[in-house]
């Protein structure tokens, strides 16, 4: 009997074996949680300012305030918008700066920011160029920057205006018919992308800025 008892209680040893596995797995899954948490809680609190400054490419010329007559062809609009700049053909460039602000609770790493697109075939323009500390005496080409919580930094864009493919096989064959052609396309300069890095974790996110500047194209720019 003593033996049988001494076998019973051998058998009986590896539950708290079983209670320090359950213990592990408990403390994995809040760590996995509290992970998620601060990526999520970091992707609702980074966030884009209003647009401040801007200034056009000196050399291009083609892009200027509208006339009377051409912003009567697209406004009013329920849009509030910094600047609207009328391009007389492709090729201009435009500068734009914005805060971008890190309300989350763990620091993260700006990696890029570009303008988004949706369709490059209809899109009138393309980010050529990034700075950081745009507007401000040290302001340079865009590096990779740490902001830690409740941290903003200034990014500027350069921004070209291009005849994308569609717009200009249509203003072409308007030409061709001999048709008068009073078609304008537009494009703000938001939303943006961010590339960021956050808890060794590379995502990006889109914000949308306050007061975008608006660049419009008429058709006739791109025959």
């Amino acid at each position: 009997m003593a033996v049988g008892t001494a076998e019973a209680v051998v058998t009986g040893r590896p539950r708290p074996r079983r209670r320090r596995r359950w213990l592990a797995a408990v403390i994995v899954a809040a760590l996995a949680a509290a992970f998620l948490g601060a990526i999520g809680s970091t992707h609702a609190a980074l966030s884009g300012g209003f647009v401040r400054w801007y200034a056009v490419t000196p050399a291009s010329g083609s892009l200027t305030e509208p006339t009377a007559a051409q912003y009567a062809q697209v406004f009013p609009t329920s849009q509030a918008y910094y600047r609207v700049l009328w391009a007389r053909r492709p090729g201009g460039e435009v500068y734009f700066g914005f805060q971008v602000h890190n309300g989350g609770p763990v620091p993260v790493t700006l990696l890029g920011v570009r303008l988004r697109v949706l369709d490059p075939d209809i899109n009138p323009m393309v980010t050529v160029g990034t700075l950081l500390n745009a507007g401000l005496p040290h302001s340079g080409p865009f590096h990779p920057v740490s902001l830690g919580p409740g941290d903003s930094v200034w990014v500027g864009l350069t921004e070209r205006v291009t005849c994308p493919a569609i717009i200009r096989h249509d203003a072409q064959r308007m030409v061709r018919l001999g048709q008068a052609d009073t078609s304008v396309t537009g494009d703000a300069t938001s939303p943006v992308v961010v590339r960021y890095r956050v808890l060794g974790l590379t995502t990006s996110q889109t914000l949308s800025l306050v007061q975008p500047l608006l660049i419009m194209l008429p058709y006739t720019a791109c025959q």
